[in-house]
């Protein structure tokens, strides 16, 4: 492949050009191409900074496009955070580029098998309910839909039903199924088999790795991804929080009950997979033996309980944090670990050996699937449990409990750096690796984030590169950071919520609405929005939160009502693409420092702390300016927006730190500013929009 072929795809006057009336060239774009072939060409690790506007998608698609139709044999793997992106880049963005470059190069999208609707099951399902409008909604979508996934169903789904006609591989038929040549999940692997190109998320890459390492397999052959050689990390600042999630081993009492209950009660279908077996068992004698080990399982399993739940009777904290010190604790749940332990293998070896020696009918098999299936995550739960009592590896490994609202407790064995593990399991493996985002560099030539994730590697090639967004921010931009906010103090905090409730309700009238108000927390924010629900209501301002509806339909409404405003927190600060004059504001109230009580994250500052890194300077501060960008970036999305990002926190100007932070933000105007003329340059900036 020759530098013009990308020349000509993205130059003035190419074939993006020609297909796109409104195609504007950006310098960046292009060579963040040029970047990416490069790092196929020399089997690099990359990372890359493209900011608001570059166009990343269209860059690495299309390297992908040119890679695959050089050389057939190779396949690349893209991997996004979100569902979302993932289908947006197969259904929009991969098509388009396909038709520009007058390519014929197979791509395939492929998530999770629990995404997909298994027909045989939706069959067995809608026979034994005849009354669930829910149900009868989703075998008429099941009548049209193409792909099956979960994520093309409109509308609300309940959970419970999901789970009875999703794919599942322990009570699939395979090739005997009737409806094999129809099958949502098997049709998508057999078109991922054949692509050059495969679009799958974080997770399941995550998934296929942790197989491949389990059954000591390389990336040649096929694992429960197809074998590929190069891949992409879109939303790449994601990876050591999703990585952290995926090789997190958890146990917990509901779980365990689901699992039992599975097993043992009627559910949608007529009996329990137990019940539908019940002869097999009374002709291998062991019917009563099976019963009673599932009771004990349960009475074991609540002995766990009582007791964790003893644990957080003298602390006003919702998590524990097990250390040297306080272990000593959980000695008593020692025998009943080990008691779970030996009844939950018992059981796994006596369904496992009655089921590998009967002969029956294909149903009863996958009933018989089914039920060795929750036996399973049942003894895995046990193992967890025994893994987090056991003490191994105890300066690897982060062990931690959390009281959950409904009264039950988790408990946590978390790994305590991934970036060992994402070296040697991908890294270190694949012929190239290029990980991408809109915010992965602080001005520190990617040294926080690459030392997450164990980047760079000793003996390969790290190239890196940040594009800055095309965006004119000097001129479309206000930054507001009153001087005069109050400090955010965690153990006295009335003036700082006062302060937020008055400025926000001004702010907002004065903006007419068109904004997006950012949390940190979910009491914060529903303390903030129940005191100006009916004040903004008189202003004709409506505004909405979240969890009010699913992410989809609340950002839908927000998109429509032109000047409507959402509260929100937690994922909000990233995924948000409202361009235009609906979102003309965004408001950060507390800049987004994570909780120093969660655990995961207290213990990873005292590790740094041991090693005399410090904490603060080297996790705290920069995850929190990784998400401050995040949240700063939800507003201009062309070339057209123009706003506001008003920050109401004290310390962005008034400690040492803001300064960092503030220079981690791409140049904006930022006028020195009290609060009480908030409004009054909110309302001049905006007057310009008319």
């Amino acid at each position: 492949m020759e530098h013009s072929d990308i020349y000509d795809i993205f130059d003035e006057g190419g074939q993006l050009s020609q297909k796109m009336e409104s195609y504007e060239f950006r310098e960046g774009q292009l060579e963040m191409a040029l970047l990416i072939n490069r790092a196929f060409k020399e089997h690099s690790i990359c990372a890359i900074e493209a900011g608001t506007g570059i166009g990343k998608s269209f860059a690495y698609l299309a390297i992908a496009l040119l890679w695959a139709k050089e050389r057939t044999k190779e396949r690349t793997v893209i991997a996004t955070n979100t569902i979302n992106l993932q289908k947006q880049l197969y259904e929009k963005d991969l098509s388009f580029l396909k038709q520009v470059m007058n390519s014929d190069i197979k791509g395939a999208l492929l998530m999770g098998r629990a995404n997909y609707l298994c027909l045989r099951r939706l069959e067995q399902v809608v026979k034994e309910i005849t009354d669930n409008p829910q149900l009868q909604k989703l075998l008429k979508w099941a009548q049209k839909s193409k792909s099956g996934l979960k994520s093309d169903f409109k509308g609300k789904l309940d959970e419970q039903l999901w789970f009875s006609v999703n794919s599942d591989a322990d009570s699939c038929y395979g090739y005997k199924c009737p409806y094999h040549s129809q099958c949502f999940y098997y049709k998508s692997r057999k078109e991922a088999s054949e692509a050059n190109i495969i679009i799958t998320n974080h997770h399941l890459l995550f998934t296929d790795i942790s197989y491949r390492e389990k059954e000591e397999l390389d990336f040649d052959s096929e694992g429960v991804l197809p074998s590929f050689s190069n891949l992409i990390i879109d939303e790449a600042h994601n990876i050591e929080k999703n990585a952290t999630d995926f090789f997190n081993y958890s146990y917990d009492k509901h779980s365990l009950t689901r699992s039992v209950d599975r097993c043992t009660k009627k559910r949608f279908s007529k009996n329990a997979p137990l019940e539908d077996l019940k002869q097999l068992f009374i002709q291998d004698k062991s019917y009563k033996t099976v019963g009673t080990l599932f009771s004990e399982i349960q009475s074991t399993s609540l002995d766990i309980e009582t007791y964790l739940l003893s644990l957080f009777d003298k602390t006003s904290s919702n998590t524990l944090l097990l250390n040297e010190e306080n272990k000593t604790h959980l000695n008593p749940l020692l025998p009943f670990a080990d008691q779970l332990n030996k009844n939950s293998e018992t059981l796994l070896m006596i369904v496992q050996r009655i089921l590998e020696k009967a002969s029956i009918d294909e149903e009863l098999e996958s009933r018989g699937r089914e039920l060795l299936t929750h036996i399973k995550n049942i003894y895995q739960l046990s193992l967890n449990l025994n893994l987090f009592l056991s003490w191994e590896e105890s300066e690897k490994l982060i062990r931690w409990m959390e009281l959950k609202k409904e009264k039950t407790v988790t408990v946590n064995t978390t790994t305590l750096s991934v970036a060992t593990l994402l070296k040697d399991l991908l890294f270190s493996q694949l012929n190239s690796v290029v990980c991408t985002s809109a915010t992965l560099d602080l001005n520190d030539d990617f040294n926080y984030w690459g030392s997450r994730v164990g980047l760079p590697l000793g003996n390969r090639p790290f190239l890196k590169a940040v594009y800055p967004s095309p965006f004119n921010f000097k001129e479309n931009l206000l930054l507001l950071t009153p001087f005069d906010a109050p400090l955010f103090n965690e153990k006295e905090n009335s003036r700082y919520v006062e302060y937020c409730i008055t400025t926000i309700k001004e702010a907002l009238i004065s903006s007419g609405g068109g904004a997006l108000v950012l949390f940190t927390s979910y009491s914060m924010l529903n303390l903030v929005f129940n005191e100006l629900k009916e004040i903004l209501a008189k202003e004709k301002i409506e505004i909405m939160k979240q969890e009010d509806e699913d992410r989809f339909q609340l950002l839908q409404r927000f998109k429509e009502e032109q000047d409507s405003v959402l509260f929100a927190t937690d994922s909000f600060w990233e995924g948000v693409d409202a361009p235009g004059s609906t979102l003309r504001m965004v408001v950060i109230t507390k800049l987004p420092f994570r909780l120093p009580t969660d655990p995961v994250f207290k213990a990873r500052m005292e590790a740094l702390d041991k090693e005399g890194l410090g904490g603060f300077f080297n996790l705290a501060l920069p995850e929190a300016t990784m998400r401050l960008k995040q949240g700063f970036g939800r507003l201009l999305r062309n070339n057209n927006d123009k706003g506001i990002v008003l920050i109401l926190d004290g310390r962005i100007v008034n400690k040492q730190y803001g300064y960092f932070m503030l220079n981690s933000l791409p140049p904006s105007f930022h006028p020195e500013t009290e609060s009480n003329r908030i409004n009054e340059k909110i309302e001049d900036f905006l007057y310009t929009l008319k």
